[in-house]
């Protein structure tokens, strides 16, 4: 996986342990070889990597812009009865709006060069419903998460 960021900063997977030796901030990191840096049920100041986002997504917030430049990230914000899913990708500001097709996909709009929209997969966390998002928000009480995706090609 890090041969794939050579070019970017180091944030641990959301998934396994922190590599602190491949940190470029790692000479100054407050939580450097403490036991806890990996658990994202911890927080930043009992020792949890400060790159290392927490159940609902979020980094420190010293590392949130870069985080931001650095992964596609999916804003799920619930609302009354309603669930609003957004895309922000690297290097473009304005977010997109993240749709569900009927056959379990998440989606986003992108024009194409002769000015027609592409539908474009996205995938975070393994959701196929709305419900599976919403069940993953009530569990850690939160209205506001932030996932990471994986931008997938053109699928139709």
């Amino acid at each position: 996986m890090r041969a794939a960021m050579d070019n970017q900063h180091y944030f641990p997977p959301l998934y396994g342990g922190v590599e602190c030796g491949e940190c470029d901030m790692a000479s100054a990191c407050h939580s450097r070889y403490k036991y806890q840096r990996d658990r994202r049920d911890f927080t930043y100041t009992s020792g949890r990597c400060p790159r290392l986002p927490d159940r609902r997504g979020f980094v420190d917030i010293s590392q949130k812009k870069l985080y931001a430049e650095t992964f596609p990230l999916v804003h799920a914000e619930r609302g009354d009865e309603s669930l609003t899913l957004s895309l922000s990708i690297p290097g473009e500001k304005r977010l997109k709006k993240v749709y569900l097709w009927r056959g379990g996909y998440w989606y986003f709009r992108e024009r194409a060069e002769d000015r027609s929209y592409v539908r474009r997969r996205v995938n975070f966390n393994c959701f196929r419903t709305e419900m599976d998002v919403l069940d993953y928000m009530s569990l850690y009480d939160a209205d506001y998460c932030l996932f990471r995706a994986v931008i997938g090609d053109d699928f139709f």
